[in-house]
């Protein structure tokens, strides 16, 4: 049967749907997928990071032609920078990091953001890293270990330093090393005394040109500028403490509390005993509480517990003894005066002493009720520290004392408790910004101050708590505290390692710390003020 021709419309809706159909077949392209966005990556180098830049390593693949590339810290823009593609490793200088209001050191999350040429963007997973910034870096050569020992001093200019410091090598032979600032070692010489954490290097002395080197309950030796010995202790001296006469020699008082001064023997080229010039032992001494200190008239000061007026009490004493030296008057190690300050009951916490720098102040930590301590400042040369003699009081501490010191530098008594330090000026008051206390991080403890005389600046070393067996322990923070305009203690700058680190200040008055085995250099204290004003 014949079909009934097509209406004019139907033919033309059906001519549509023909083509239609023939589109869908493959009569045409589709339109191309849209591309996936570029994939980034921002890794550091390590978690902790002390140098003069802040280097990242960036991948981006993805992005034909190359790409923009943003860094960040969290949401805030830090550098931008080309990317060709690949893996890359990027600069930011020390200027680009946010530095943070307490403590410095910029805890930063850093991030990438990639922007390709057609307009595709990604962003990279978050990357922590805390940034220090510093001077220089001096790496380790490699594989040498440390570029220099645990605890270090300084030789030299700020530009071209060396190092001294000593270590127990494989054979166990303790040694004194000095290390160029390539890290290369220059120069040994086997210790004849045990190099352990308390070693302590003084500086070198003008006249002499030597340094003591001294263990404490062990021995102490002089060491010229050659690394030659020329003067050591006999091993039943264990000093206590010691200080270096302005001639180079060593004033040492040792377990029983005797006071001796040993020669540095200046005419000695080669390892010898120290000779014994004096020894001052009266059966009256039964504790030395401060570092004997040299007057500028040549004297001696010594402080201590002595015999008081029954058994149960103990005066403190202040004696100056004659020095000894060539035109001095009075024969060496006698006494030409002593003072009678104080007196405590032997059962109480007795107190802790240091001087001033003139020697005529002796500061006095004592300990209070309700682990609560305080400082008394006596006129070291008068009897009786009490009325005008008594030059002041300090508010009470919520902290026993571990020790006390006198900072010329910043004309301040610094008070340590184990993990808070106080400031207190010509007027017993304390001066700390707020009126709050400088505190090791955590649960870390002071273990020590590095200062120079003529600096206001001084630096806490703070270390875990030593273990049960009383080994001593290495510290991981060091806490730069600097003086406001108005006289103020506060903290400058804070950085803690994992592992350990070290420092000192070299004869120009600039820091250098062992950060695990490298060492760094710091900025001048300026540069830290105006990161943080």
């Amino acid at each position: 049967m014949a079909h009934p021709s097509l209406t004019r419309r139907a033919r033309r809706s059906a001519l549509i749907v023909a083509g239609s159909l023939a589109a869908a077949c493959g009569g045409s392209e589709p339109p191309p997928p849209t591309p996936d966005p570029p994939q980034v990556a921002l890794t550091v180098p390590a978690s902790i990071i002390s140098d003069d830049k802040l280097q990242v390593i960036v991948t981006v693949s993805g992005c034909e032609g190359g790409s923009t590339l943003n860094v960040n810290d969290r949401e805030t823009l830090l550098r931008t920078f080309p990317h060709s593609g690949g893996t890359m490793t990027l600069t930011l200088e020390r200027n680009d990091i946010p530095y943070a209001t307490a403590g410095l050191a910029a805890n930063l999350s850093l991030n990438a953001v990639a922007t390709c040429s057609d307009g595709r963007t990604n962003r990279s997973q978050p990357a922590p890293v805390s940034y220090f910034p510093v001077q220089r870096r001096i790496v380790e050569p490699q594989n040498a270990g440390q570029v220099v020992t645990d605890h270090f001093v300084i030789d030299g200019t700020s530009a071209n330093p060396t190092f001294l410091g000593c270590g127990v090598p494989p054979t166990e032979i303790s040694t004194l090393y000095r290390v160029n600032l390539s890290g290369k070692v220059t120069g040994t010489v086997g210790m004849p005394i045990a190099c352990t954490p308390e070693t302590v290097i003084t500086e070198r002395n003008p006249i002499s040109g030597k340094r003591w080197v001294w263990t404490p309950n062990v021995g102490a030796f002089a060491v010229d500028a050659d690394l030659r010995i020329t003067a050591r202790t006999t091993t039943d001296i264990g000093p206590t403490q010691l200080t270096v006469l302005p001639g180079g020699d060593a004033i040492i008082v040792n377990r029983i509390d005797e006071v001796r001064r040993l020669s540095h023997n200046p005419d000695g080229t080669s390892e010898s005993v120290a000779e014994v010039k004096w020894l001052y032992a009266p059966t009256t001494l039964e504790s030395v509480i401060a570092p004997p200190l040299v007057r500028a008239d040549g004297l001696i000061l010594i402080a201590s517990l002595g015999t008081g007026p029954d058994a149960s009490r103990t005066d403190v004493t202040v004696t100056e003894l004659y020095a000894g030296e060539t035109g001095e008057q009075g024969a060496g190690g006698t006494a030409r005066a002593a003072y009678k300050l104080r007196t405590f009951a032997r059962n109480e916490r007795l107190p802790l002493g240091a001087f001033n720098d003139t020697g005529n102040t002796l500061f006095l930590g004592l300990q209070l009720g309700s682990e609560q301590s305080q400082v008394i400042a006596c006129a070291a040369n008068q009897d009786e520290c009490e009325g005008a003699r008594l030059q002041w009081t300090s508010p009470a501490l919520p902290v026993p004392l571990a020790h006390i010191l006198y900072h010329p530098g910043a004309s301040r008594l610094v008070a340590v408790g184990q993990q808070r330090v106080w400031f207190l000026d010509a007027s017993g008051q304390i001066r700390n910004r707020d009126n709050r206390s400088i505190d090791a991080n955590g649960a870390l403890n002071v273990l020590q101050v590095l200062r120079r005389p003529n600096s206001p600046e001084l630096f806490l070393l703070n270390a875990p708590a030593r273990g049960l067996d009383g080994a001593p322990t290495l510290p991981n923070e060091i806490v730069a505290v600097d003086q406001t305009s108005g006289g103020e203690a506060r903290e400058l700058f804070r950085h803690q390692v994992v592992g350990s680190l070290g420092g000192a200040i070299d004869p120009e008055g600039r820091l250098w710390v062992r950060t695990g085995f490298d060492v760094v250099q710091t900025l001048p204290l300026s540069d830290y003020r105006r990161y943080r004003p």
